[in-house]
């Protein structure tokens, strides 16, 4: 698989692949020679010659897919965290913005691997649209903490910060062999402990959303969402995923005509509807 910042394609080199394969590893930046086929309805690459590129050949930033204003993002993030009232959560904010490392990791990390927010900016993306519908549901269940909600649903993916590599946005070694819900809740106690006296009850309820956010033991959650506050989250975040790899789903077929379905997606066991050729208005 090639991609870039404006998409990815599919390719096969028929003659000499080993050879080929001496040429570069996986991430680097290439130049590919060859024809296209079409293949199910996707565009695929007929290589008939690929090579590492020179540095002088090209820019990263020109190639990497990110998102168009992080800096506008992390805005809104800092204003939904500045609702925040409780002191201890304000202290537990103010322990993760003020560290630089972490913020230079949050505005560059992708969102996950290739179903949704695969794209530099893509966890900042997906963090801020999970505070706002958190925010949005507290509207409708008042009940709920929204401080709670807004340090919470903040949080909940940080640990895919060390989870992914932003060249490759393939598996770091931690990544792989931990994973994001375990290395953010490390992350929490990390920042917790350096907080003299911030309540256990407090903490424990943290910890519970950061360990409940993928909802299911099926999707890999060492817990259930057992408070009002870990199930908005879990929501919100399922919502806001799926929705987001589905736009994206639909944006890879733009160029190609007459396809009104996708690909079968074995992630979710199904095709989707591209809908692009309904007539749907008068």
């Amino acid at each position: 698989t090639r991609s870039d910042k404006t998409g990815k394609i599919e390719g096969r080199a028929w003659e000499n692949a080993e050879e080929l394969n001496k040429e570069f590893n996986e991430g680097d930046v290439v130049r590919i020679s060859g024809g296209t086929t079409l293949f199910k309805n996707e565009l695929q690459i007929k290589v008939d010659s690929i090579e590492k590129a020179k540095n002088s050949e090209y820019k990263y930033e020109n190639l990497i897919r990110s998102v168009a204003s992080p800096e506008k993002i992390f805005e809104k993030i800092n204003n939904l965290l500045s609702e925040i009232k409780n002191e201890w959560l304000v202290k537990l904010k103010d322990s993760f913005l003020s560290n630089a490392d972490f913020l230079d990791k949050f505005l560059k990390s992708p969102g996950a691997k290739s179903w949704h927010n695969a794209y530099i900016g893509g966890l900042l993306e997906h963090t801020y649209e999970v505070m706002y519908i958190s925010k949005e549901t507290h509207n409708l269940y008042p009940e709920s903490s929204l401080d709670m909600l807004m340090i919470g649903s903040f949080m909940h993916d940080m640990g895919k910060i060390y989870e992914l590599d932003t060249n490759t946005f393939e598996y770091t070694l931690e990544g792989g062999l931990v994973g994001h819900v375990s290395i953010g809740y490390r992350m929490l106690g990390e920042k917790i402990n350096g907080i003299d006296g911030f309540p256990k009850d407090l903490a424990l309820l943290l910890e519970h959303i950061v360990l409940s956010h993928h909802g299911e033991y099926e999707q890999q959650s060492p817990v259930l969402p057992k408070t009002l506050e870990a199930t908005i989250i879990y929501q919100a975040d399922e919502l806001v995923s799926q929705a987001n790899a589905v736009k994206e789903l639909q944006d890879s077929f733009k160029n190609t005509k007459d396809a009104l379905w996708s690909n079968f997606v074995s992630i979710k066991n199904r095709k989707y509807l591209l809908r692009k050729n309904l007539k749907t208005e008068a």
